[in-house]
């Protein structure tokens, strides 16, 4: 097979086209790995703030009942005060009132602490949201589409 120069200069192209494309190839897997792995850190995050909000939202049921049993509590100190008041039984009635003041300090840290945590609940919600508008948005489609060339 003689060889000319024409088919010297096909080999030199075919090989610069093939390193080209091994470069797009070697490029589109490196930016493959790299999405994939923030779509991974995403959803870590994702889970983890998920994790907190349920920790919060047990939190936030156990003061639920914790607010019922104190208001229970506020109940039975309007009850005996009542009760106090008709019998005129001044040292009940200091008891009840005791109940009542206990009762009402009790209602307000409860209240306070589901307050707080709902704002907590309400934070790790917006950076749900924040996560989601930060997902990308379209998947890249990674092809090589095949280079002919035609003297």
């Amino acid at each position: 097979v003689p060889t000319n120069i024409d088919i010297l200069r096909a080999v030199q192209q075919s090989a610069a086209l093939y390193k080209e494309e091994a470069m797009k190839m070697k490029a589109l897997a490196m930016a493959q790995q790299e999405e994939n792995e923030q779509l991974q850190q995403m959803e870590t995050e994702k889970k983890k703030l998920s994790e907190q909000e349920q920790e919060l939202m047990l939190k936030y049921k156990k003061l639920q009942s914790e607010h019922k049993t104190t208001q229970l509590l506020l109940d039975e100190g309007n009850q005996r005060i009542e009760s106090s008041l008709k019998k005129e039984d001044f040292n009940d009635l200091h008891a009840a009132y005791a109940l009542n003041k206990s009762g009402i300090e009790k209602l307000k840290v409860v209240d306070e602490e589901m307050t707080k945590i709902m704002e907590d609940v309400s934070a790790i919600q917006q950076k749900h949201v924040q996560a989601e508008r930060e997902k990308p948005n379209k998947k890249c489609k990674f092809t090589v589409e095949p280079v002919l060339t035609r003297d």
